[in-house]
């Protein structure tokens, strides 16, 4: 009896220690959950049953007046692979894409590396190329439309003055210069942006590295490619990822400048579908085209993150 005694006392400390642990853990579940369910209830309610709910319509007719829907399935994405409009915004996507990455990474890197060795008004620089970041979308629409004007255009008004009008052009009136001078305004809008980053991930590189370089005798192209860009891998991923995205749901300058025109030769998948949705009174069918749009954005970030991944 005397040896049982102290052996019930054992099972009831370790019963007691097991309770304590798990309402030590339920109380951290209990705090997570505080801090993460708001966030998730926000982003359930207006980015995932939206998209469900967008997959959904995809698969009816519908005009978004009617009371009832009539059930298609996958006869709407159909209908796209035979679309030439909604094929060729889908190719001046990708040229966007394209474009984009050329006049955004690079150059954007090397005035990072300009600005980053600059002595005094460091800050003069960064605030002032940054500056366009901060302007709305809509501003930046009307500004390079008057900038690109065939008439009162600075750009004509100089080719004039100086004896080339045979350069200046419409550029937002003729189907070969219409798509590179959007993405120029684009790229006006959003390097400052990308260049705040790339300035972020400057800092962050080992200085002794450089050191090191010079006393090798490495000149300046070699450092730059062997230490500053290998050390810039993951910012230069975020860039690469954030300018892609932007680029494949570019909506806002190209609807203020041209509206997709002209002839269509501006037309990207975002234009489309809002002039099918709202104009030609297609909800499903747009649906169906921004659904085509969603899984290309989603497969582009997933493939660069595996490509990124498999890298490193």
């Amino acid at each position: 009896m005397n040896q049982s005694t102290p052996l019930l006392e054992m099972d009831k400390k370790s019963v007691f220690a097991v309770n304590s642990k798990t309402k030590i853990k339920i109380k951290k579940a209990i705090t997570i959950a505080s801090f993460l369910l708001p966030g998730l209830i926000l982003y359930a309610v207006f980015m995932l049953y939206p998209m469900i709910d967008a997959v959904r319509y995809s698969f009816f007719d519908w005009d978004g007046a009617a009371p009832s829907m009539n059930f298609v399935g996958i006869e709407n994405y159909v209908q796209l692979t035979k679309d030439d409009v909604f094929l060729k915004s889908l190719g001046h996507n990708l040229l966007w894409v394209v474009l984009s990455l050329t006049l955004m990474v690079v150059p954007t890197l090397v005035l990072a590396v300009f600005i980053s060795r600059v002595k005094k008004g460091k800050m003069f620089f960064r605030a002032g190329f940054y500056l366009p970041s901060v302007l709305s979308l809509a501003v930046v629409g009307v500004l390079w439309s008057k900038i690109y004007d065939p008439m009162m255009g600075p750009i004509n008004v100089f080719l004039k003055s100086i004896g080339l009008e045979s350069l200046a052009k419409n550029w937002l009136g003729e189907p070969l210069f219409v798509i590179p001078a959007l993405v120029i305004a684009s790229t006006w809008a959003f390097y400052g942006l990308y260049l705040i980053l790339f300035l972020a991930g400057l800092q962050s590189i080992d200085y002794s590295l450089y050191e090191a370089a010079d006393i090798d005798g490495a000149g300046p192209i070699s450092k730059f490619w062997n230490i500053t860009i290998p050390s810039l891998r993951n910012t230069l991923n975020v860039v690469i990822s954030m300018v892609i995205i932007h680029a494949l749901k570019g909506f806002a300058l190209i609807w203020i400048m041209t509206q997709g025109g002209p002839f269509y030769m501006s037309e990207l998948v975002s234009t489309y579908v809002y002039k099918a949705a709202f104009s030609m009174n297609k909800v499903s069918y747009a649906t169906a085209g921004s659904v085509v749009l969603g899984v290309i954005v989603i497969a582009f970030t997933i493939g660069f993150n595996y490509y990124r991944e498999r890298t490193e």
